[in-house]
This record gives C-alpha cells, structure tokens and sequence, in this order.
C-alpha cells in the first residue's frame, strides 16, 4: 500500500490558519504534539500506522507551519482550536493522542466540550501538575509530577526571552532523549522546536506548568492508553497516579534501553506503534 503524507490546512473562528499533515483513512487518529514540538515530529506515524487510520498530525498554533498570531497562548485556546478542527474533520470514529504538553490540551478540551465525539485516549508522558506548591510533600510532588519550582519556572522562561533562547531549549530536549537518539534526529528535534518564536514558547510554557489537572483527571471515561518511557525526566510516579485514576486505562512502560524516553513515540516508533495499534484495535484499512 502507497502510503502518501499530505500538508493541509484550515482556519480557526479567530482566523489563525493552522497547519497538519495527513495520512491513510479509516477511524481518525488525531495527534497533538507538547509543547514548542510539532507534526513534523510524528513522521513514524503518519507512515507507519496510515494503513488502518487516517492519521492527523496538527500543527497547533504558533508551532511548526500554523500561523503565528501574537494571541492565544493557553492551554484553554488551543483545546478550542482543537474542538474547531475535530468540527471540521468530523470523524465517524476519533482516536485522541497527546504527548506531554498535548495532552493537558486534551484534557482542557474534555472539560470543556465533553467525550462526545471521542472513542479512545492517549496519553504519553505529560504530568497532572509541573509545578510543586511549597506546602505539598514529597509524595504529593512525585505523584502530581511536579519537577519545577517558580523560581526555575521564570528561569527557563527568562532565558527563553533572552539571546540564551536557543541554547536552554537544547538543553531541555537534550535531557529528554536517551544516549542512542542520532545526532540526526536531535538536531531535527531542535530545529523542530524553533519553529515557536521562543517569546510565545515562553508564554505558553508558564500556562502549561501551572496548571493543576488533578481534580480532573479522575473523570475521565473513555478508554485510555498511557505511555511512558523510564528515560523521561518525569518521575513514573506521576504517570502511574494517573492510571489509577482513570478506571480501565492501560499503562505501558518502555525501557530507556528500548528508546524510552519522553519522544519514546520517536525513538522507539516500532515498538510504540505495535502498542497503540493493539490499544486502538482495527484492522489494516482496504
């Protein structure tokens, strides 16, 4: 089967175009990268898993091709731009899929649009809550995944501001990925993530951190994957906190040694994509 990965586009209530790549067809598998990623990223899915689901990789707003306004850097808008491409799409069948910063988006937009339109969700490596409050334990901070203080919090985000942009965003990919990523593939990621003007990156990145998604998490319904790799920066306790709030959800760990690290989705394609087809189900699409 031919598989051809197309550029296509389309433009919010707010009028910001935004890019996604697509691919195959079948029940609609929609992607949704973390923060300062972008769709480019998900290259081994849009290839490997378009036999059997039309695969939908979004561009969100500021990130890779979209349109680059100098508004809507929340969590809150982003999830609207996701509710208006899943109205655009309009999908018999709807996989959701978030890695890290994508999936507080996910989250943002089921409590406030609700699971109508969606069958099954995907997790991969994304906190309930980044930012340790002074009053909580040690215990408290594992399970919530909270890694960073404000004073860090405002460090990174100055350096985002300043001449140093460039330099502390390598820096933090390079502490997500194991030893074996290809020099290739780290300098893709890095030229990836600087796509996002660092000043917006910065401002998007103080939403998303201090967001607390605990009070949420337990809600939701539908079926859920859960992805981890043990070279994540994250502590696995905080993703196992999540499992066990969502009745019935799966969570799969993947060995730093088998490319489990927080892009475990592209270090470690093969293995992650046998996981989320046998989670998705269905068969190869005719």
């Amino acid at each position: 089967m031919n598989i051809s990965v197309e550029r296509c586009s389309f433009t919010t209530a707010d009028g910001v175009t935004l890019s996604y790549l697509c691919a195959g067809a079948g029940p609609t598998l929609l992607l949704l990268h973390g923060w300062s990623q972008g769709a480019a990223l998900f290259k081994y899915q849009l290839t490997g898993l378009s036999d059997r689901y039309r695969v939908i990789a979004l561009d969100m707003r500021g990130h890779g091709f979209s349109e680059k306004p100098s508004h809507g850097y929340r969590i809150a808008r982003l999830a609207k731009d996701l509710q208006e491409i899943i109205a655009t799409l309009d999908p018999v069948s709807l996989y959701l899929l978030g890695h890290s910063a994508g999936a507080s988006v996910i989250w943002s937009y089921l409590e406030m649009f609700g699971d109508k339109r969606v069958t099954k969700l995907v997790f991969i490596d994304e906190p309930a809550a980044l930012l340790a409050q002074p009053n909580w334990s040690e215990q408290e901070c594992l399970e919530a995944g909270a890694i960073l203080t404000p004073a860090k919090l405002f460090q990174f985000t100055g350096l985002l501001h300043s001449t140093e942009g460039e330099r502390a965003t390598r820096e933090i990919l390079m502490s997500m990925v194991t030893p074996a990523m290809t020099e290739a593939q780290r300098e893709e990621l890095v030229a990836v993530n600087l796509q996002f003007p660092r000043t917006l990156a910065a401002r998007l990145f103080i939403d998303n951190v201090t967001r607390d998604w605990r009070d949420f998490i337990p809600h939701i319904k539908k079926p859920t994957l859960i992805a981890f790799g043990r070279a994540s920066p994250h502590p696995v306790e905080c993703q196992e906190w999540i499992y066990q709030q969502i009745k019935g959800s799966r969570l799969e760990i993947i060995d730093a040694a088998d490319g489990g690290s927080h892009f475990l989705f592209l270090e470690a394609p093969h293995r992650f994509n046998a996981l989320l087809a046998d989670f998705l189900g269905d068969e190869p699409y005719q």
